[in-house]
């Protein structure tokens, strides 16, 4: 039997492990934006953790409301969060409005699975316009990698190379 020319064991080819595309993230956030606030009717942060951005009103004058904004649990009829469809209690705080006293506080209670209407009504609502943004976030992306594609590769390969920080972000 011949003998084969080449008897020596090849090295195996490795790659080197690539960190994460930021760019591919920000597209990925981009496309759960559009989900979720044609679904949900919040953002993608709002959504997962039940948190919106509102204002309690603490008390009244004549023609002044007094009252703070912050982050918070705001439940409403047009926004469904991920906590009020697993039924999660918040227990936060909410003020009512009382006939002489002012304003007090009341816990809010929150059943499983409420929204679920709410987000089957968006859906009818918003199905074509959250088609279009999908269309158009995917092809601005495409685009986009296409037309920065030399300054996306300066940027890893000069900047981000000897940094040595290619293994962990890439642009």
């Amino acid at each position: 039997m011949a003998r084969r020319r080449n008897s020596r064991k090849k090295t195996t080819r490795r790659r080197k492990k690539r960190g994460i595309n930021l760019v591919n993230t920000a597209e990925l956030y981009m496309q759960t934006a559009v989900l979720t606030n044609g679904l949900m009717g919040t953002n993608p942060l709002t959504a997962l953790t039940g948190l919106e951005y509102g204002s309690n009103v603490f008390a009244s004058g004549r023609s002044q409301v007094y009252g703070s904004n912050q982050l918070g649990y705001f439940p409403s009829s047009s926004t469904v969060t991920l906590p009020e469809l697993l039924g999660l209690d918040k227990a936060s705080q909410t003020y009512k409005s009382t006939s002489l006293s002012g304003f007090t506080s009341a816990q809010v209670d929150v059943p499983f699975g409420q929204g679920i209407q709410t987000i089957k009504d968006n859906a009818r609502a918003n199905a074509v316009q959250m088609m279009i943004q999908s269309i158009g976030v995917r092809a601005g992306f495409a685009i986009g990698k296409r037309l920065f594609s030399k300054q996306r590769s300066f940027i890893n390969n000069k900047v981000l190379e000897p940094l040595k920080l290619k293994s962990m972000v890439v642009v």
